[in-house]
């Protein structure tokens, strides 16, 4: 049964942003079987829970405004109310890397399928129909704009290309992220596919992280110059708004990730130097001299 439920987990999917009856009674039905089946899920197979209530809480953010809890408040304030053995503070949770299957709970395995084909056959400039067809057939609907969070996260951290895909013509991620940035209804949305692109900066470690989920981001501001400023501009903007309000508290430890970040990719030759946007004209003084000031080391 535990397989089952897991199969249906990746195979079956609940969609986000999908409203019908169909997706409803499949929402209750899961749950229902979950709950029938907890115990046994929680002594055999607790990674199933895991997986289960990553689809759930994500539909909760799709569907319902969440209050805070003082549980959410424990979390970040008083991490020892959870009783967890060597749970002494939220930045452990920040630092924790996430396996790559949990990308792909949150976008049907035919969106998996069309994204791959897009980023591995389909060439640079010769892009814009196969797009369009995708957003036509995962995105037409208004309530489904909250899949292109999952989607640039899949992009990131669930598609790594081979380098004969990187040195060939094919449409690289950034360009495909651009484009997603572009059909973006709400601004909210927006914030948040924006945050997904520079979630792993925040707490980069070059020990253990995988360049490729940062590389997509630096390389959409860079090549957005100068043709695209306005992209470049918005996301250095956005990045810089992070360093300074995602967690006040942790403030230091989220600048060395984002300076360590950096130095990885300047070092692996993704890009040439930080001077890129540092020294950029078409950029504002203010936003130059917070980037010098915030992640020059």
């Amino acid at each position: 049964m535990s397989r089952l439920l897991e199969l249906m987990l990746y195979w079956w999917q609940i969609v986000g942003g999908d409203c019908s009856q169909g997706n409803l009674w499949l929402c209750r039905e899961m749950v229902n079987l979950f709950m029938d089946k907890w115990d046994t899920l929680l002594d055999e197979e607790p990674l199933v829970l895991t997986s289960a209530l990553y689809v759930f809480l994500w539909l909760l953010a799709d569907h319902y405004m969440i209050r805070i809890d003082p549980k959410i408040e424990d979390l970040v304030l008083n991490p020892s109310e959870f009783k967890t053995d060597g749970f002494i503070d939220v930045s452990q949770l920040y630092h924790a890397r996430t396996s790559s299957k949990y990308f792909l709970l949150r976008i049907t395995p035919a969106m998996e399928l069309h994204m791959r084909f897009l980023l591995t056959h389909v060439k640079l400039g010769s892009q814009k129909r196969h797009q369009m067809w995708f957003a036509r057939k995962h995105l037409s609907v208004p309530e489904r704009g909250t899949l292109i969070i999952d989607i640039v996260r899949f992009i990131c951290c669930g598609h790594h290309p081979r380098n004969e895909i990187i040195q060939s013509n094919i449409i690289p991620r950034w360009a495909v992220i651009g484009w997603l940035l572009t059909i973006c209804r709400k601004k909210y949305i927006e914030a948040n596919v924006k945050l997904a692109l520079f979630y792993d900066w925040l707490f980069f470690d070059d020990k253990v992280d995988n360049i490729m989920n940062i590389e997509p981001a630096i390389l959409l501001m860079v090549n957005s110059i100068p043709k695209y400023i306005d992209i470049t501009h918005v996301l250095h903007d956005f990045l810089i708004y992070l360093l300074e309000n995602y967690d006040l508290d942790r403030k230091d430890s989220i600048s060395k990730g984002v300076a360590t970040a950096i130095r990885s990719l300047v070092n692996s030759g993704v890009f040439e130097s930080v001077g890129v946007l540092t020294r950029c004209e078409m950029l504002t003084p203010s936003l130059r001299e917070r980037t010098e000031r915030l992640l020059v080391t």
